[in-house]
């Protein structure tokens, strides 16, 4: 059975699209196979994969599909997903109906949070909708947050010193959120997988990318351990 993630935020700009790419290819270079699929309206994924075909940068390993309805999703996630070892979802911003169907079809939502008050709200109403489904369906869908873009005058905002204290009490109102210890710096790598050049992990190794495979890395061993810990949980009931 695949792993089922989505990444969710109603902020535009938040980062989503960028973690998929980055998440994506990660798993693949550890041979996993990964169904992307592009439900959201913007079609971002959908046009950082016509750059890289355009390019000649195809990612070995990924599949991507656009699906941008309620049924047509669905119909991917039943003929399709079973031929994965991952399937990652990036969710639409504003169309409830899908990210809800996104957000059901999944083990853990990823939910990108750069340091200023609308994506740490974004946040909180990624985690709303995450604890609605959870009281329908009988079961918990752990939101895994995680913060993006960060430069280093952004530590010393009172928005970046928020974040984690946000997080904590989502926890302890009962929602099943946490804060990734992996922080995503802001870098020129990132922004330039956006023009077409593949995933991260196909870049030349220079000096700014091995930090950034490292961030990386980190990132998807925080992912993995969250996943862990949760399908545990379900398996022991």
């Amino acid at each position: 059975m695949p792993v089922f993630i989505s990444a969710v935020s109603g902020k535009g700009g938040a980062g989503k699209t960028t973690a998929v790419i980055l998440v994506a290819g990660e798993y693949a270079l550890q041979g996993r196979r990964v169904l992307l699929i592009d439900a959201d309206g913007r079609q971002n994924l959908h046009e950082w994969w016509k750059r890289c075909e355009a390019k000649d940068n195809m990612p070995d390993g990924i599949d991507l599909v656009t699906a941008a309805r309620q049924d047509t999703i669905q119909q991917v996630l039943d003929a399709e997903a079973s031929k994965y070892d991952v399937v990652i979802m990036d969710s639409p911003g504003q169309d409830s109906v899908v990210r809800d169907t996104i957000i059901r079809s999944s083990h853990l939502i990823l939910t990108p949070i750069q340091p200023n008050q609308d994506e740490i709200k974004a946040a909180g109403e990624a985690a709303q909708a995450a604890a609605e489904i959870a009281d329908q369906t009988g079961y918990m869908i752990p939101q895994a947050n995680f913060v993006t873009r960060l430069t280093i005058p952004a530590r010393n905002l009172e928005a970046y010193r928020l974040i984690r204290p946000f997080v904590n009490n989502l926890r302890e109102n009962g929602y099943d959120s946490y804060l990734l210890d992996t922080e995503l710096l802001e870098r020129n790598c990132y922004r330039e997988l956006r023009s077409g050049y593949g995933t991260l992990q196909m870049l030349e190794l220079t000096e700014p990318v091995k930090k950034a495979r490292a961030e990386v890395v980190s990132l998807v061993g925080d992912v993995e351990r969250l996943l862990t810990s949760s399908l545990k949980e379900v398996v022991n009931g």
